[in-house]
């Protein structure tokens, strides 16, 4: 950051407007503010930082005494500061609370922050807690930090130097942005815990899968080999098992194999006798249908023989038709023509009508030409008298008199409106300095929900982590259960196949008193593990969530404590923030009401604006309105008078219009309808003419085709007509006669075919028993259904044993994975929490690197301020604690050879020290650019603690670094130092206040 303008208006000592011009120094970085005792010299840095974050250099001025008590009434109390930072040009106003100089409500604090874009000030914040949040991000400092590292405020300089370790830690985080190296050491440590879980998982669920085997044994005193042996002569001794639950199987199978080939030669045989005696029924059945299918040949013989006979007697049909149809038509024409002759007669008479009227047509026609010119004049005459009319209503509407009235009632409204916004000048700064407060306290509110909201979620899982818990065992339980009914039920599943005298393949005992019993398992193991291995994840869960809400809630009971004023309680803060927002809802009503106001006083100026100009301009339009009727007078008095009346002209004229384009359609109708009877009539009768011979031709055609049809009826054995239509069928129907005939040829063929075969089938053989095979069948199906449940259960039981091993061997190699992870990951997390010998965590011992860099480069400055004496340096001892920030400082003496607090050092030693600490800090950070640009040094007084000689060393050291840029403010009474630097700032005390001036020589 660095300054360019600083201007004071009415600020401390200063009445009026004091502006510091900081690019007036020419190039030159160190300048000296020097003035008497009292004269505002630290006012300055007390305005540049309270323009910054409203709060003065030394923190010891409150906000109502910064007001300049030698300025005029009317004078705002005011800072405006310029600075550029990282190429960027900024601007703060700010002026702090003060009094009204009329009304009791004083000005609230209020600000500005805008950056310049080359054109104009942009605005980026309004809002007090914006704008200080806006600064501190874009300084990357706060208030506090701002003063130790940038201001060395007068009796303060030794803030940093002495500064505790955590204090020192935060202004590192700050500068150097090490919060990330905290975040990995906390993700690394937040692994390591869960892998460390993890791994406890995994040995959990590994017992539980050797639990699930067939075996008694203590299995956390085996090693892996013996696990490995046991698991070994178990699967060999289940495969012995199964192999004879195999060979068992297999010949009880080929036994029921044999039987169901017997069973299906039995009812093969037996279909081959029911066959016979179907096909004897089939036989009678076709019998019985003879004399049907006798009758259907001798139908279909008749139909084919018509066939032959069915086109001539089609086409004589048609002729018949055809003659019956012309005969029709002809007699219809006839009738035609003789309407026609009658319509001829009747339109002839119209038309000899209308040649007698035409000459009465051609008189009206003349008589409309004449009533067509007086109509125009009298149309003319009118729409004068209508203009006149018009002109003289319009200059009755023309009165000015009632906008005269209304301009002067607009006047009186202006004048109480001007009255009711007097007293809602301030009502925008009270209702700033409410949404502040409302702010502030809807932060506190929203903590306290959060913290009701988490306490009651917090109740909740302590309720729920009981019957969590619950679920746990006794989903542990009904686990056990399972597994020991597995086990009975295996052990029955064996007692099955014993017999006395054969050897027990579990503890090898022929005799067998009391056979295990198969019990009804209620739940399967895998279910019960899954339900199990659920209730337990739930159970873990549950206490992680309970863990992040108890430090949430510890985490906002401190930012509570911090935020909330004399220790309020959640019912004071809602009842302070309905206040507030009461108080915030009157001042809005308020300012919308002065926003109304406002927009009134402006409608009404606007509104007399156009009042005034509608008068001038109605007395304009009336000017010309008297002189259009004068000339409008004129013209009327030369037009002449008519006999009739334009309404009785129009009447006239539209009868005789209608009558002459009644007398032309007539005409022309009668005309054209004339011509069409002509034209029918002479068609009509020639179609007459061509009827009536394709009559004549048409009975001789059909005369010769009933001969030829009689002929081929007689050589088809038809004696008539009637005997053809009888045997006459469809073609459909001929072809479905002749289908049913075909059927029935094939089906006694085919019936013939399956007897003969039938008969080889059952000749020679005796009728079997298909009941008898049947039950022999099932018995034997019975005892291969068992014992093929017998090899289901034990391969059920290998491959169950087999999933056990593979679960156990996979979790096996996940345990070795993860502890060979945890090995590394583990000890990474605990050096970086802490856990190391230095008791120092990652992110701190990263910032003591950063730490032990700036003490190096303050040594540098040190060692010219002290000529080599002192030296400053870290303490390394541990700390009381588990953990140590390590930033405590301690100072070397050369004349003594012994390490000594720096709190031990004199005034003098300590301002060189600190001096020299904060030339070390703003080095480094601009050489790590870590976002933080430290351009600028303040130090206020401290010099005068030095002797001749430590003074002439820190003169040059600040000399020495005016070649990086960096600019350096003194304020210092020390002649000496005001002579050496060419750049001073002068501040003159006077009766009426102080002022400044810059002076460059």
């Amino acid at each position: 950051m660095r300054p360019e303008r600083l201007t004071l208006r009415a600020f401390g000592p200063f009445a009026g407007e004091e502006t510091i011009d900081f690019t007036a120094l020419a190039g030159r970085t160190m300048f000296v503010i020097s003035g008497n005792t009292g004269a505002g010299k630290t006012t300055i840095f007390d305005a540049l930082t309270f323009a910054l974050y409203g709060e003065t250099s030394g923190g010891e001025r409150e906000m109502s005494e910064l007001r300049s008590h030698f300025a005029v009434p009317e004078q705002k109390t005011e800072v405006e500061l310029e600075f550029t930072l990282k190429g960027e040009r900024y601007r703060i106003i700010r002026q702090p609370s003060q009094p009204h100089p009329v009304n009791k409500t004083g000005y609230s604090h209020e600000a500005e922050f805008a950056r310049f874009d080359g054109v104009a000030w942009k605005p980026l914040a309004i809002k007090i807690p914006e704008i200080k949040q806006r600064v501190q991000e874009l300084i990357q400092l706060d208030h506090k930090q701002f003063s130790q590292i940038l201001l060395l405020p007068q009796n303060k300089f030794r803030e940093l130097l002495m500064a505790e370790s955590k204090d020192k830690l935060q202004i590192l985080k700050q500068l150097f942005k090490t919060e990330h190296y905290g975040e990995f050491q906390q993700r690394l440590h937040r692994q390591a815990l869960d892998l460390a879980a993890r791994i406890k998982e995994t040995k959990t669920k590994q017992w539980a899968k050797l639990e699930e085997l067939p075996l008694q044994a203590n299995w956390s005193e085996l090693t892996e080999a013996d696990i490995r042996l046991r698991m070994e002569a178990l699967t060999t001794e289940r495969d012995e098992w199964l192999t004879a639950a195999h060979e068992a199987e297999q010949q009880t199978r080929t036994i029921v194999e044999n039987k169901t080939t017997r069973l299906q030669q039995g009812e093969q045989l037996e279909a081959a006798f029911q066959e016979q005696e179907q096909l004897q029924r089939t036989e009678q059945l076709l019998l019985e249908r003879s004399s049907d299918i006798k009758r259907m040949q001798e139908e279909a013989t008749a139909a084919e023989r018509a066939q032959i006979v069915a086109p001539l007697f089609d086409q004589w049909q048609q002729d018949q038709e055809q003659l019956t149809r012309i005969k029709r038509q002809q007699q219809e024409t006839e009738q035609h023509v003789t309407r026609l002759t009658e319509r001829q007669g009747t339109v002839q008479d119209k038309v000899n009508q209308l040649l007698a009227e035409e000459p009465q047509i051609e008189q009206l026609s003349r008589r409309l030409e004449k009533i067509q010119e007086e109509c125009e004049r009298l149309e003319a005459e009118t729409l004068l008298r209508q203009q006149q009319q018009q002109l003289t209503e319009r200059l009755k509407q023309l009165d000015p008199e009632p906008f005269r009235k209304q301009l002067e009632q607009t006047r009186t409204e202006r004048k109480t409106v001007q009255e009711q916004l007097r007293p809602l000048q301030n009502v925008g700064a009270e209702r700033l300095q409410a949404q502040e407060r409302r702010f502030t306290l809807q932060q506190l509110a929203t903590k306290f929900a959060e913290y009701d909201k988490l306490e009651a979620e917090r109740q909740q899982l302590i309720v729920r982590g009981t019957s969590v818990r619950n679920q746990k065992e006794a989903a542990a339980r009904a686990y056990e259960v399972a597994r020991k009914s597995e086990r009975e039920q295996l052990a029955a599943e064996l007692a099955k196949g014993l017999t006395d005298g054969l050897a027990c393949p579990v503890c090898g005992s022929t005799s067998h008193p009391q056979h295990a019993i198969a019990v009804a398992q209620e739940l399967s193991v895998d279910v019960a593990q899954q339900r199990f291995l659920e209730a337990q994840q739930a159970h873990q869960e549950l206490q992680a969530s309970y863990r992040t809400v108890a430090e949430r809630l510890q985490q906002l009971t401190i930012e509570i404590q911090k935020t909330s004023e004399n220790k309020s309680s959640h019912a004071d803060v809602s009842a302070q923030l309905r206040e507030v927002e009461q108080t915030e809802a009157r001042l809005a009503s308020a300012q919308t009401e002065k926003a109304r106001l406002e927009t009134r006083l402006q409608q009404l100026e606007q509104s007399m604006d156009q009042l005034q100009l509608k008068i001038d301009a109605m007395i304009k339009d009336r000017t010309v309105i008297e002189s259009e009727m004068a000339h409008l007078s004129g013209r009327l008095s030369q037009s002449g008078e008519s006999t009739k009346s334009l309404p009785a002209l129009r009447e006239e004229q539209q009868q005789a219009e209608t009558r002459i384009e009644q007398f032309k359609q007539d005409k022309q109708q009668q005309l054209h309808e004339k011509e069409q009877l002509d034209r029918d009539f002479a068609e009509h009768q020639g179609r007459f003419r061509q009827l009536t011979e394709a009559s004549a031709e048409q009975s001789d055609r059909l005369t010769k085709r009933e001969k030829e049809l009689h002929a081929v009826l007689a050589e088809e054995a038809f004696p008539t007509i009637e005997a053809f239509r009888d045997a006459r069928r469809s073609r459909d129907e001929l072809r479905h006669l002749q289908e049913c005939l075909e059927q029935d040829r094939l089906a006694r063929q085919e019936l013939k075919l399956k007897q003969e075969q039938a008969r080889l089938k059952t000749e020679g053989q005796v009728r079997p028993d298909l009941e008898l095979l049947r039950m022999d069948l099932k018995t034997a199906s019975l005892e291969l259904t068992e014992r093929t449940d017998r090899r289901v259960g034990l391969e059920k039981e290998r491959a169950h044993i087999d999933q056990l091993i593979t679960a156990w061997e996979n979790l096996q190699r996940q345990i070795e994975d993860e502890d060979a992870r945890y090995g590394v990951i583990g000890e990474l997390a605990r050096v970086g929490v802490g856990e190391n010998a230095q008791r120092m965590t990652f992110e701190t011992y990263v910032q003591t690197a950063y730490f032990d860099e700036i003490l190096f480069a303050a040594n540098r400055h040190l060692h010219e301020m002290t000529s080599g004496r002192f030296q400053l340096e870290r303490k390394t001892e541990a700390g009381k604690g588990l953990k140590k920030y390590g930033l405590d400082l301690n100072v070397f003496d050369a004349y003594t050879s012994q390490t000594r607090h720096v709190k031990t050092l004199s005034g003098g030693e300590s301002f060189k020290a600190s001096l020299a600490l904060a030339l070390g800090l703003s080095e480094v950070v601009q050489e790590a650019s870590g976002g933080v640009s430290l351009e600028t040094m303040f130090i206020d007084e401290g010099f005068g603690t030095l002797d001749p000689e430590s003074l002439e060393q820190a003169i040059e050291t600040l000399l020495s670094i005016q070649a990086s840029g960096r600019m350096v403010g003194i304020i210092s009474h020390v002649q000496e130092l005001k002579s050496r630097v060419d750049a001073k700032i002068e501040v003159k005390q006077g009766k009426t206040g102080s002022t400044i001036a810059l002076v460059v020589e």
